[in-house]
């Protein structure tokens, strides 16, 4: 990939700044910016009923952002993808009208494994509140990657739902849907009637892999757009058509329906059924752009490699380091499974508590993350309070990993 650092603004704001805290939020190419200033200031209108120029301007751009994510992700129609404020909130869309549609009931089981971001979490647990339905937990292998004996172990005939990651914002891997479809066919029997619903947290994974939601036989996939270089405010839910279609909305309002009488009302078809109100159009057209900008720096192929090299690059220095940093994940950029190790790294240094090690590289204008990364559960199954969190993304150097080893050398040399 060619050095793209000069088309992120924030860079030449702070020349000294070594980003690297991407897993919770990604800085925004000039591209991104100067198209949400240009649409704000020249193209602004509402969508949806309005006859003038500007109002179809905006209609078109907010169709197209999400023609960008339908070919982003494999989908087969725009129709299938609704936008939310981020992915918890599109979890919690999801979970809500699953169980507004009877699709989850008292006793019902939902599978997640214990590496799941919060955002793949409370929204069940909630349900388990107010429903009755069962949460589990599958545990990890040696490997960090999903135990698929502990999986086929709890999928029993009241599972209606595996909801997983494809990459922990934690370990920087997650779980392999083929693996897990495999499993499924091999040990679902027939009387148990309608297989479980498979949905995907993508939001660690499309900054840095491909996602095919068809190929990866999903019915439904959730990420947000401000790990991706948008806006934030933007969270994207995918879903097969026919099911989107089925689905009854657990929130509603203008926009969303087709009528409202004073003995009822009816929602509309998709894509708008579960997008009441007015939507982000400004995180629309910045995730537009940001899409179209990826693209045109070569998008995944171009990525996957540079990434790897600093993949590799960072696991040899941890390695070096191995006696008093202790890194929470795989150890090599390639598992013996073929999975790929992710640009996310969480570690612990021996004798020196998480927040003391964040607020060190702070004092050094370098930019990681201390806690349980909303992973609390993960983190309790490794009986820790927390890890420190470095993760990369397309603009990441090898200079700013440098200059990051040398800090965290600094931090374990200096005395409690």
């Amino acid at each position: 990939m060619t050095d793209i650092r000069s088309d992120f603004p924030i860079f030449e704001s702070h020349p000294d700044l070594v980003y690297l805290d991407s897993a919770s939020t990604a800085q925004k190419p000039a591209a991104v910016i100067d198209a949400v200033a240009e649409y704000l200031e020249r193209g602004y209108a509402n969508i949806h009923r309005g006859s003038y120029e500007l109002s179809e301007l905006s209609e078109s751009l907010y169709k197209e952002s999400k023609i960008a994510v339908a070919r982003l992700i494999g989908a087969e129609s725009h129709y299938e993808i609704a936008y939310s404020n981020n992915a918890t909130g599109a979890f919690n869309l999801l979970a809500g009208s699953m169980a507004r549609s009877g699709w989850l009931k008292t006793g019902d089981r939902v599978l997640l494994s214990i590496v799941e971001h919060h955002a793949n979490v409370v929204p069940w647990m909630m349900l388990r509140e107010s429903l009755g339905i069962e949460v589990e937990f599958v545990g990890l292998n040696a490997d960090y990657e999903l135990d698929m004996a502990d999986f086929v172990a709890k999928l029993t005939p009241n599972t209606k739902v595996v909801s997983f990651t494809w990459c922990s914002n934690v370990t920087g891997v997650g779980v392999n849907f083929p693996e897990v479809n495999d499993a499924i066919g091999k040990y679902w029997q027939a009387e148990w009637g309608k297989p479980p619903y498979r949905i995907m947290d993508a939001s660690q994974l499309v900054p840095h892999g491909p996602v095919d939601v068809v190929a990866n036989g999903l019915d439904f996939a959730v990420f947000t757009g401000h790990k991706m270089w948008a806006d934030p405010g933007i969270g994207i839910l995918w879903g097969k058509k026919e099911l989107l279609k089925s689905m009854e909305p657990c929130i509603g309002g203008g926009g969303a329906i087709n009528f409202v009488h004073t003995d009822g009302y009816e929602v509309s078809g998709l894509p708008y059924r579960f997008e009441p109100g007015t939507p982000n159009l400004t995180g629309a057209v910045s995730l537009l752009t940001a899409v179209e900008y990826f693209e045109s720096v070569g998008g995944y192929p171009e990525v996957a490699e540079t990434e790897r090299e600093l993949v590799e690059y960072a696991l040899e220095e941890f390695a070096e380091r191995s006696e008093t940093v202790t890194l929470v994940g795989p150890t090599v950029a390639v598992l013996p499974s073929g999975a790929i190790r992710a640009g996310v790294f969480s570690f612990t240094v021996e004798g020196k508590h998480v927040t003391d090690v964040a607020d060190a590289f702070a004092a050094e204008d370098v930019c990681v993350r201390a806690g349980h990364h909303c992973a609390e559960p993960f983190h309790i199954r490794q009986e820790i309070s927390g890890t420190v969190r470095m993760s990369i993304s397309m603009y990441t150097t090898q200079d700013d990993l440098e200059k990051f080893f040398e800090v965290l050398d600094d931090i374990v040399r200096k005395p409690r």
